[in-house]
């Protein structure tokens, strides 16, 4: 009887397993297909981006600042305009009969201008451009940046469904091999190492899949991107979008890329600034300035406390002062100190400049040569999968037939997975290589692709 009941449970217990074995991936598909996806493509990629990051915004807000300060440079010529009132009682000491109070109201205007002033206009005209510049400047490394990390999104995406592959083919060949060892064609050599190469491969696919899955959330945080409970995003794109990469003349590109280099313009502003700077100061200095300045007081009224008479007498005045500064012609003074740090900011400026335009183009051409070997590369990498392809399935079909060992067949499939891999990395590093120079060019991101959307 007990023989029987241990009988009994035993089969209880092997059904309910085969049972939730099957059961268990529908119950996956149906979770699955309960979660509400999104699809992102690179272009929403980029406007999320550009719409959430706080570089961008800073750097909006500064620029509509330099624009104002800019636009509004002509307030510097504006006098400075007040509305005056006043009242007073004055006497004598100690003798009442002097008594006199004074009431007035009118309006005081004064005006200075100096020789620097134009110098100054241009200054907070060339800080404008300036900020403009680095404002768009950021706008195109913020989008390069989300392209590339996109696209390292999709590599990452490749790397997991070829870890997922290789699982099955690997769970395939375990299946093959331990029906054949059921009926004695295959060892139990071969079968445990079918399995072990099964149980080996499984860890790679849940390493795969938190990698990828780490890098979508930061991904996903860097954009600003929200996601509600119950919904998931898939990425919409390919690492095939390498191959619609223009044809690029290098000849053309080496020649303007120092016209073309954001870091050469910014350097060229940071030193038209600080020349118009010095033009300024240096004018303030040396040379005059203006002083203008009126006063008018329509209402005046005085009265004598003893004799009760009292009067209105309505007066206005103007003056004008010229101020000729004379510490700034006197060897060592302060005046001369600054602007000689001024000078010595522009010769600083001016060297940078020269030596930033050596190393743009030093690093445009390495560039070239980058993407250019990239390109090479990538079609031997073509011609190595469709060889590692054809020779795994020829090892395939010998296996089966017998002909072949299952560390042949496992060693070339090995061989076919790295190779298409190193197509897909091959792929992402040309992407990238291309949107480097684009950014480094100071050109939209795209522009030195066929297509902005990705080849399907």
């Amino acid at each position: 009887m007990t023989r029987y009941t241990v009988a009994a449970i035993t089969f209880f217990f092997v059904a309910a397993s085969c049972i939730v074995a099957q059961n268990a991936p529908d119950a996956a598909d149906s979770t699955e297909a309960a979660l509400s996806v999104r699809t992102l493509t690179a272009d929403q990629a980029v406007e999320l981006a550009l719409k959430n990051n706080i570089d961008v915004q800073v750097q909006a807000i500064e620029t509509e600042q330099a624009r104002r300060e800019y636009a509004h440079s002509w307030n510097n010529v504006l006098p400075s305009i007040n509305a005056t009132g006043s009242g007073s009682e004055s006497r004598l000491y100690q003798d009442a009969d002097t008594d006199t109070l004074t009431l007035q109201a009118g309006v005081t205007a004064s005006l200075s201008l100096d020789t620097g002033l134009a110098s100054k206009i241009k200054q907070l005209k060339s800080a404008y451009q300036a900020g403009k510049a680095s404002y768009e400047d950021t706008v195109r490394e913020t989008e390069s940046s989300v392209r590339k990390s996109f696209y390292n999104l999709l590599y990452l995406k490749e790397q997991l469904e070829s870890a997922r592959t290789t699982r099955d083919s690997y769970q395939r060949q375990y299946d093959q091999t331990k029906a054949k060892a059921d009926r004695g064609v295959a060892s139990q050599l071969d079968l445990l190492t079918a399995q072990v190469n099964l149980e080996t491969a499984k860890p790679d696919v849940d390493s795969a899949e938190n990698t990828s899955l780490n890098g979508l959330v930061s991904f996903l945080n860097t954009i600003g991107m929200e996601l509600e409970a119950g919904s998931r995003v898939e990425l919409s794109g390919t690492l095939d979008y390498a191959e619609s990469v223009q044809e690029l003349d290098t000849t053309k590109i080496v020649d303007e890329c120092v016209e073309k280099s954001p870091e050469v313009r910014a350097l060229e502003d940071s030193l038209r600034t600080a020349r118009y700077s010095r033009s300024s100061t240096a004018a303030s200095l040396y040379f005059p300035s203006l002083t203008l300045g009126a006063n008018a007081y329509p209402f005046s009224w005085q009265k004598e406390q003893v004799s009760g008479t009292d009067s209105k007498t309505p007066n206005w005045t103007v003056s004008l002062g010229l101020t000729l500064p004379l510490d700034s012609w006197l060897p060592g003074s302060s005046s001369r100190d600054t602007l000689a740090q001024l000078d010595d900011t522009i010769a600083t400026y001016e060297l940078q400049l020269a030596d930033k335009k050596k190393t743009v183009r030093t690093e445009t051409v390495e560039k070239l040569k980058d993407i250019e070997l990239s390109r090479k590369t990538l079609q031997a990498r073509k011609m190595n999968v469709e060889l590692a392809q054809k020779s795994y399935e020829m090892t395939e079909d010998a296996y089966n037939r017998g002909t072949k060992d299952l560390l042949t067949l496992q060693s070339s499939l090995d061989t076919l997975r790295s190779a298409q891999l190193q197509l897909r990395e091959e792929q992402y590093t040309l992407i990238s290589n291309v949107l480097d120079l684009e950014t480094s060019l100071g050109l939209p991101s795209g522009s030195l692709f066929n297509t902005t959307a990705d080849a399907e």
